[in-house]
């Protein structure tokens, strides 16, 4: 017998001796507000105790019930011809903490609310003095039988309608006049309800929802039952699940599930209304990980309380997602049919209904499992089904316990599914299917650990599964024009694929280790070699497969964080590709894997910096990885062009060689022939001016096509970095990459910025280009008065992370410099605290590869010492990285109190 002893109690109203305290004190507002405010602390105590919102938000409806007929009774409103109505959420006895108290004040006539309109109005006004959530109309009943037949929101409102005080027959005369009979017929009512649903789901599947998705609208969310409900009320008159079972609309399991669903919902639903203090139902960065400790979930191992939480709101929101669905069919199969049946045999097993596969041999699945997995083979080959029947789904669901180890050792199922991944069309969607009606997890148990696992980050906007689902469509798509001009090289790639089940499976498998402790990419690497060899594949396959699931950030990171214009940089990187083979695929991995984890993060300049990449290591696998390109015969090569087309401009070659002086290989190997051209015409028109020179322009380097280019050349200051940096920040613009470097022997500071504006876009409007310029001017011309403290307010998202600072050290031998990789929360002003520090320091910028990835920030910084030497000091090397940590840490917390 349990133990109640200690169970916090449910807040009580006894109802008559209210009104009694009402009459005898007169003022109501003194008794109201702290009854309700203590009904609200009591409520949330007992939530917090017993994570019991079942019974809560049913309680509190009684509750909001027995204040409402207090006030009635207190006010001494008529109760004939007129009658206080609770409708929707509210009339169907569910209340959360900040929900609208939805309220029908029901007259018999126009001659009723003449007569009682003081009453009616004196009434309305305390509520709203009281400060209750209400939503109130006033109708006769002629008026809302008419505005119930012309809206579908009024109808629905008043199928879950009840009589909370006053004339109980105008609920039921009401009732009477609104019958699927009279208007609304079940099956208008369905399409209507079906359509509706459609929009709301298409309205909340957007990568912002699915960061913070809510939990009354999006797809799988509280909204989806209900609209389950409303529709089984219209067409069998009730619409609890009991009823929904009892009528055989609902299995057993079914209800369970969905019973199981809401609950969990509303649990979330409470604790966010009662963190919020509003009637919120968005899952808001901010509330994620308050709703997630309030629930109970705890960091585990490598998941954070808040991952765990919400991987399984996703899989909630999974779970009724299928049954939505599958209900909603059965709806439309055996109920709502007007016309016979569409029968088109299939083979001795299925027919299709009407599109739709249906199962005409009971037990198959028992009997011959393999179906399980065959029914999707087949189902992609038949190009004019609709989907699944109901009733198939279920006798999937009903049988998918058989997938056990040994169904997954069988042969003969590794084959059917290696033909799914060979299959010419409809891979994708059948995939999907199997992971949506429990097959593929139960098949590959490895990826049913990721289903609905999220990352708390702003960089992955999807959960993993939705993630590799996407990664695969868009390299599917990459076979077809519409997408030819986004993705060039991957577009041609593809047709050059012979066996393109090797990337759909490295694909399917790349992040299945991120349910493992340690690096995700090696895990990975190991279940997808077993899967391989298990499902019989060629060893070289086996080996690409593998390669590219343990690799498939390798590109990515490259075209971050290496030089692509240095010959070493690409050497090393061709060695590791090894081919040309290797390289394709792995291309066509990462650009699909990329996009798929962020589309608003695949930039132009992204994109171009991964081809630009691809074709630099593929000239290098030409060659030869035993004939590396030599550095001074690729700068020899840039400096001859570029003289040739200067001399076209009328430029001989002692001006243009003495405007370059002494600028470092470094200069010639980034900024490539095109660049080299405009900036040194740049500084010959500026002449001998010693005001600094800025030049604006759409970048004409492929490797930042779709950038904005920013030029500086002036005498080098040693605050020259943070002023510029803390000016393109208060221009509102996001530095992508920066070429800092100083010529050697005139001490003139040729630097260039790479920018995009706060949309991610090029810089093209003429006026805030001349903003731009004359902006940085003014900074530049007296940097040392200009203030690199950033104070400007950080987005409501960006505050919720916290991003431990780290800096790392270390000496790039080839090209003597210092290397700083700085991982640090996204804040204004983060480039031009470094600035200010590493001037502190003495040191001096040659570069930086600015990367920002969701909230935060992974940027690599080339420095070298007073001398032009590396860091090689190592307390002055621990020194500079605590320095860095500090001064970073200090300027995270000042932004995130702006």
């Amino acid at each position: 017998m349990t133990d109640t002893s200690d169970m916090p109690a449910l807040p009580e109203i006894n109802e008559d001796a209210l009104v009694a305290e009402l009459n005898e004190k007169s003022l109501p507002l003194p008794i109201i507000k702290p009854l309700l405010a203590r009904i609200q602390e009591e409520a949330h105590h007992y939530f917090r105790e017993t994570l019991d919102a079942d019974t809560l938000v049913r309680h509190r409806a009684t509750l909001i019930d027995k204040v409402l007929r207090a006030l009635w009774r207190f006010r001494d409103v008529c109760t004939s011809d007129i009658a206080l109505i609770a409708v929707g959420g509210y009339g169907r006895g569910e209340l959360h903490p900040h929900s609208d108290i939805d309220l029908l004040l029901l007259a018999r006539n126009e001659d009723a609310i003449n007569q009682h309109a003081g009453d009616l109005q004196d009434f309305i006004t305390l509520l709203w003095d009281i400060k209750l959530d209400i939503g109130h109309s006033v109708r006769t009943l002629d008026e809302c039988v008419t505005e119930a037949k012309a809206d579908l929101t009024i109808i629905t409102n008043l199928l879950e309608s009840r009589t909370l005080i006053g004339d109980q027959s105008l609920h039921s005369e009401l009732c009477a006049r609104i019958t699927p009979e009279s208007q609304w017929p079940a099956s208008q009512f369905f399409d209507a309800k079906s359509d509706e649903l459609n929009t709301r789901h298409d309205k909340h599947n957007s990568a912002d929802y699915n960061l913070e998705p809510n939990v009354k609208n999006s797809p799988g969310a509280l909204r989806d039952i209900q609209t389950i409900t409303w529709v089984a009320i219209r067409h069998f008159g009730k619409g609890s699940l009991q009823a929904l079972e009892d009528n055989g609309f609902l299995t057993e399991f079914e209800h369970k599930r969905l019973a199981s669903s809401i609950s969990f919902l509303w649990e979330v639903r409470y604790a966010l209304h009662m963190l919020a203090g509003r009637e919120e139902d968005r899952l808001l960065f901010d509330l994620q990980t308050q709703v997630a400790e309030v629930l109970g979930y705890k960091d585990s191992g490598r998941q954070q309380g808040v991952e765990r939480f919400m991987s399984q709101f996703y899989r909630h929101q999974l779970s009724t997602m299928e049954l939505s669905d599958m209900l909603m069919m059965h709806f439309t199969e055996d109920y709502m049919q007007c016309t016979p049946d569409t029968i088109t045999p299939v083979n001795e097993h299925f027919v299709l209904c009407n599109g739709y596969l249906q199962l005409t041999t009971p037990g198959l699945f028992e009997e011959q499992p393999s179906w399980l997995l065959n029914v999707f083979t087949m189902l992609a080959q038949i190009s004019e089904s609709k989907g699944m029947h109901s009733s198939t789904i279920r006798a999937l669901r009903d049988s998918r316990h058989l997938i056990d180890e040994a169904y997954r050792q069988n042969p003969e199922h590794n084959a059917i599914f290696m033909s799914l991944m060979r299959g010419k069309s409809r891979v994708v969607r059948e995939l999907s299917r199997m992971m949506r009606y429990g097959i593929l997890g139960r098949y590959i148990p490895s990826f049913g650990r990721i289903i609905g696992m999220m990352e708390y980050d702003l960089l992955h906007k999807y959960t993993v599964d939705e993630h590799t689902f996407r990664m695969i469509r868009l390299m599917r798509h990459f076979r077809f024009g519409d997408v030819r001009e986004r993705f060039p090289i991957a577009s041609r790639l593809i047709h050059k694929v012979t066996k393109k089940e090797i990337l759909y499976l490295a694909a399917l498998l790349h992040d299945v280790g991120k349910s493992r402790e340690g690096d995700h990419t090696v895990n990975s690497g190991e279940i997808a070699e077993a899967f391989c060899i298990q499902h019989g594949l060629k060893p070289a396959d086996t080996h690409m497969v593998t390669w590219l699931v343990t690799n498939h950030l390798l590109m990515s990171n490259a075209s971050q964080r290496l030089d692509l214009s240095n010959p070493d940089d690409i050497h090393q990187f061709a060695i590791e590709v090894g081919d040309q083979y290797h390289l394709d695929m792995l291309f066509l991995i990462s650009v699909s894997d990329t996009h798929s984890t962020n589309p608003e993060l695949w930039t132009p300049w992204r994109a171009e910096q991964m081809r630009e990449l691809y074709r630099n290591t593929q000239a290098a696998l030409r060659r030869g990885l035993e004939n590396p390109l030599h550095k001074d015969d690729v700068i020899e090569e840039i400096q001859q062009e570029a003289i040739a087309q200067l001399q076209d401009y009328g430029l001989p070659e002692s001006r243009v060689r003495e405007i370059w002086g002494q600028p470092g290989d470094d200069y010639f190997l980034r900024e490539g022939v095109d660049n080299i051209v405009w900036h040194t015409r740049e500084i010959d028109s500026h002449g001998s001016s010693i005001k600094p020179l800025v030049s604006v322009r759409q970048t004409s380097d492929r490797q930042f096509e779709g950038a904005t280019q920013i030029f500086l050349f002036m005498k080098d200051q040693p605050n020259l970095f943070a002023v510029t940096t803390a000016t393109l920040d208060q221009l509102n613009l996001n530095i992508q990459d920066a070429r800092i470097m100083t010529s050697e022997s005139e001490n003139n500071a040729v630097d260039t910025y790479i920018v995009l504006d706060e949309n991610n876009e090029a810089i093209v409007d003429p006026e805030r280009i001349r903003v731009i310029r004359n902006t940085l001017c003014d900074a530049l011309d007296e940097p040392e008065e200009f203030d690199t403290i950033i104070r400007r307010r950080t987005s409501r998202v960006l505050k919720q992370f916290d991003v431990p600072t780290h800096v790392t050290i270390s000496n790039d031998p080839l090209m003597r410099r210092t290397v700083l990789e700085v991982t640090a929360a996204d804040r204004p002003g983060l480039l031009a605290r470094v600035g200010n520090i590493l001037m502190d320091f003495g040191a001096q910028l040659q570069g930086a590869k600015i990367l920002t990835e969701g909230e935060q920030v992974s940027d690599i910084f080339f420095i070298v010492n007073e001398n032009g030497d590396p860091y090689s000091d190592p307390a002055s090397c621990e020194a500079l990285c605590k320095a860095l940590e500090d001064g970073l840490d200090e300027q995270v917390e000042e932004q995130s109190a702006v």
